[in-house]
């Protein structure tokens, strides 16, 4: 496919594996484990990358780092709980922390910048306190597993490594832009314009394929978990973050596992399917309806069921979305919003989706638009307002 709109191929064949550790000789890197194989043409490819983006963020370096660590929004001190490193600490016995960019449930992510790198390169440094509410912590271990599997590929983040010291996960991973929900409400209507949304659909199935691929599923797909690249190589290349909830449903010989039952709540409300509010277990389908959610949020600036003030409600308002065959999200917006709709609601937990036919549509909704052209926050939001002045219905 031309202009970049599709990122990979449909399937990677690799015969020269290498392991782990002959992976940190080849680019430096350092991980927790020596067990798991990769594939010799991955790290090659990984390395490439990972030159590209220091490379690039060689303009960015220690001088003007105040206008980098701008582009994260202001913590107020009621969402940043105790800090898990301290201004000046070193971490891995090479990254010097340099500041807090977030604090969640997620754990605490710092700016760091590399004291082996003349140019004093910033990474973020993603960390997690050891034990939670009295039990030890697998989440992060979780999340470097998949990350590990996913380097080399266009929408995970690259992986600098990881580590651990008595009470701390921690991974060393690239500088991202704010996330999709932050850039949004920066916009005067607090929506993206149609261009933007369906290329960050296009992308967005793209990424989840590459993870399914490997045999994961998200479970968490929301605009919070999506950002950009900060540098001219990867700032118009969307990144799924946060793997935390992620989980295997797929075995290494291609099987996929068993559908269970009674498995109880997994993702956040707003966004997750009706499988999901059901108890039910997930699939892939899951993961496309979840950023199908996410992006009547972007494009129409809200969703039908956001005030909606119990999970009850919000279930029944997606129920009556679907019985409405999307009319009313898909009103103004376009028929290929609500073709799209259909093609990732129709489909069973264990389906294997066609992530080309889903990106056809979506590249047909937006008239075959390249994906490196300038997104709304590129040039002013000057896309919605055109948009908005001409139908000020577009928004919820």
């Amino acid at each position: 496919m031309e202009n970049g709109q599709l990122m990979h191929p449909e399937e990677y064949l690799f015969y020269n594996t290498v392991r782990i550790r002959d992976i940190e000789l080849l680019t430096g890197l350092e991980f927790f484990t020596d067990r798991t194989v990769w594939s010799l043409d991955v790290a090659l490819r990984l390395r490439t990358a990972i030159n590209e983006e220091l490379w690039q963020l060689e303009e960015l370096r220690a001088g003007e780092t105040g206008g980098l660590i701008r582009l994260f929004p202001k913590l107020s001190k009621k969402n940043v709980s105790k800090p898990l490193f301290k201004l000046g600490d070193k971490v891995g016995n090479r990254w010097i922390i340099n500041g807090m960019i977030g604090s969640g449930g997620y754990g605490q992510i710092y700016y760091a910048i590399d004291e082996r790198s003349e140019e004093q390169l910033g990474v973020a440094i993603k960390t997690e306190s050891k034990i939670r509410k009295g039990k030890t912590s697998k989440r992060m271990i979780l999340e470097q597993k998949v990350l590990l599997r996913l380097q080399g590929r266009s929408h995970a983040p690259l992986m600098w490594g990881s580590g651990s010291t008595s009470k701390v996960n921690y991974i060393i991973m690239q500088l991202l832009s704010k996330n999709l929900s932050d850039i949004r409400k920066q916009s005067p209507y607090k929506r993206f314009s149609r261009s933007t949304t369906g290329r960050i659909l296009i992308q967005g199935i793209a990424g989840l394929r590459d993870l399914h691929h490997i045999g994961y599923i998200h479970r968490d797909v929301k605009p919070q978990n999506i950002c950009f690249g900060l540098t001219e190589v990867s700032k118009h290349r969307l990144i799924f973050v946060d793997f935390g909830l992620a989980r295997r449903y797929r075995y290494n010989n291609g099987q996929i596992r068993p559908l269970r039952e009674g498995c109880g709540f997994r993702g956040t409300t707003i966004y997750a399917s009706l499988r999901s509010h059901e108890g039910m277990d997930l699939g892939p389908a899951d993961d496309l309806i979840s950023l199908y959610y996410s992006a009547i949020e972007m494009v129409r600036g809200s969703v039908p069921w956001k005030r909606s003030l119990h999970s009850s409600d919000i279930k029944m308002a997606k129920f009556q979305m679907q019985e409405d065959d999307f009319r009313a999200v898909s009103k103004y917006v376009g028929e290929g919003f609500r073709e799209l709709g259909r093609a990732v609601t129709c489909m069973d937990a264990d389906d294997e989706p066609n992530y080309y036919e889903l990106q056809k549509i979506m590249m047909e909704f937006t008239a075959n638009r390249p994906l490196s052209d300038p997104y709304d926050w590129d040039n002013d939001f000057e896309e919605v307002l055109q948009e908005n002045h001409l139908n000020r219905h577009l928004r919820f």
